[in-house]
């Protein structure tokens, strides 16, 4: 077994891998089981950290996100439609929310919505 696969076992003081060597190795067993046992926490919990940012996380996550920030999807939306995905388009609702009622935010979003290009005015006050 190579070093890389052995991490646990390598730990063990030396007087027990010794033991263990002479008694036919039934603790290198058990840490091999373990050993496997760890890697696949430890990949587990790397794709934990990477589903908490919205550019790297799995696409069942992106629902979920899209709740957290009280979305509602207006269309059906697709990689082949438009350009725009639904990693896109919570990523964008993500945005809205950090810049909510700019002119920017009501045009980007009346593009996401109706997939038309869209300006926004600023309406003249009238004085009275």
């Amino acid at each position: 077994m190579s070093q890389e696969k052995e991490r646990l076992y390598n730990l063990l003081p030396a007087v027990y891998r010794q033991e263990d060597h002479d008694e036919l190795q039934p603790l290198r067993a058990l840490m091999a089981v373990i050993e496997e046992e760890m890697k696949a926490i430890e990949f587990d919990i790397e794709g934990l950290y990477e589903n908490w940012f919205i550019e790297t996380c799995q696409e069942w996550v992106l629902p979920y996100i899209g709740d957290l920030l009280g979305m509602r999807p207006l269309r059906q939306t697709s990689s082949g439609e438009g350009g725009t995905s639904h990693r896109a388009h919570v990523a964008n609702t993500q945005g809205y929310r950090r810049r909510k009622g700019t002119n920017y935010v009501l045009e980007q979003a009346a593009r996401d919505a109706a997939g038309w290009p869209v300006r926004a005015a600023k309406l003249a006050s009238r004085s009275t």
